[in-house]
């Protein structure tokens, strides 16, 4: 399977020579900069993480729900009697009813456009149990308490009714627990709503902060153990203990925490001097409403196109980077030649002659190898003679056939190449002999045809 082309990024060094402050000493700022954007870059890597973590969580907002409650009266002046009522006996006339009508919507935020608002939320979205209680002769009427739950499977609603019958005016209790994204519960000691400063149902997390400022701001901690709060006159009285050690006081405060009472609304219904009633106030309530996800990335929506343009900076720097590199290179090269022409030469030369024994196998091999390293050891090899040579190709031969020469891995390259050579020659020499056969076979036929 072919793998894709994919283009390897070139790493490039990002740091400035060594010793070039001493030839530009403005380069000690870019340092201090490179430092600076090394700190720099580890607080947005924890930033990163911090903000990845918070879109995974919602985000709530305070609004105000407006509660509205008011009624409907029907057929209040043929009024039909009881008796007629419960014979079922209505003739060409209803029998006289009221509605209940509990509703409520959500305010718009100040200031918020027409194309800028949200999706509309039910009133129901706010709600958690809802609780109507008729003030009726029980003896008359048997549905004088009226409930509601939330149930899973329940769509949402913009308010409720209650339709009942009769010709009366009815007191009407509507008590409502309100919903709210996190759970908030009631400080049930009034000393210590006093102390903290809780005007309503607030979260443990809350009331435990609340209790941790007013011991720093009293200064309640203990010197010699952190661990131990040494309470004021009013905390000791509220928690009934002069010393309260830090582990235990989520669990002290556990037992002042009830569940907030329900907003109650006491309302009239009224069905005389005309068919709908209104009550004289609104009831205002401060929900929390999870702000959509679209708004929660807004100020990260162009983070992508900032991070193209970092990358291009990056690149450009890089390249800057290497300029630089390249320059102090050239520089050495030259002011090397420049302070001594001649050993600059050598080194040249020496560092030449070992790249080219890299590339071509690191050493020499073979009898010019083995030659050359006796006869550097043998101090009259200028002055050689038969007998000397003969010794000295004898030498050679032991120390070829006693060294790891052909032991290294181009060996086994070497004889194939080498016996493919020999391969070939044989077969040419083969084929010319073959053509040299067949000539004289011919010349022969040739002679016989004239001689007949």
């Amino acid at each position: 399977m072919a793998t894709p082309n994919v283009k390897r990024k070139r790493l490039v060094e990002k740091s400035l020579p060594p010793a070039i402050e001493t030839y530009i000493p403005e380069s000690r700022l870019f340092m201090q900069l490179q430092a600076l954007e090394r700190r720099l870059d580890t607080k947005i890597v924890r930033k990163r993480l911090e903000v990845q973590e918070a879109l995974g969580k919602p985000v709530y907002k305070k609004r105000i729900l407006r509660i509205f409650v008011s009624n409907l009266a029907a057929n209040q002046t043929g009024a039909v009697g009881l008796d007629d009522m419960d014979e079922g006996r209505l003739g060409a006339a209803e029998a006289p009813s009221w509605t209940l009508r509990i509703e409520g919507r959500l305010l718009d935020p100040t200031g918020a456009a027409t194309k800028t608002r949200t999706a509309s939320h039910k009133f129901s979205e706010f709600v958690n149990s809802m609780v109507v209680e008729l003030d009726r002769d029980p003896d008359l009427y048997s549905d004088n308490v009226v409930q509601w739950r939330r149930a899973a499977a329940e769509g949402d609603v913009d308010g409720f009714e209650v339709k009942r019958r009769g010709d009366e005016d009815v007191k009407a209790k509507i008590m409502l627990d309100i919903r709210t994204a996190t759970d908030r519960f009631k400080v049930n000691s009034p000393l210590l709503r006093e102390l903290l400063d809780i005007r309503g149902p607030i979260s443990k997390a809350g009331f435990i902060m609340k209790l941790w400022q007013y011991i720093k701001f009293n200064n309640l901690q203990d010197s010699d153990d952190p661990d131990q709060i040494r309470c004021d006159t009013g905390l000791a009285l509220a928690l009934g203990s002069p010393v309260v050690s830090f582990t235990t006081l989520p669990q002290m405060l556990h037992a002042f925490m009830t569940r907030p009472d329900p907003l109650i609304i006491e309302y009239t219904v009224r069905v005389h001097a005309g068919d709908f009633h209104m009550a004289q106030y609104a009831f205002d309530v401060e929900v929390e409403v999870e702000e959509p996800s679209r708004q929660n990335i807004g100020p990260l929506a162009n983070v992508q196109a900032r991070h193209r343009e970092l990358g291009q900076i990056e690149s450009q720097l890089a390249q800057k980077m290497q300029d630089i590199h390249n320059a102090r290179a050239k520089r050495d090269f030259l002011r090397g030649f420049a302070d001594d022409p001649v050993a600059f030469v050598h080194r040249w030369i020496d560092n030449q002659t070992k790249d080219l024994e890299v590339i071509m196998g690191d050493r020499r091999h073979g009898l010019e190898a083995a030659l050359a390293a006796i006869m550097a050891a043998d101090s009259a090899a200028q002055e050689l003679t038969a007998d000397r040579q003969q010794v000295l190709e004898q030498e050679t031969a032991k120390w070829l056939k006693e060294s790891a020469l052909y032991d290294e891995s181009w060996a086994d390259e070497a004889v194939f190449h080498y016996l493919s050579a020999k391969t070939q020659e044989r077969m040419q020499q083969l084929l010319q002999q073959q053509q040299q056969q067949q000539a004289q076979h011919a010349q022969q036929q040739h002679q016989t045809a004239l001689g007949s």
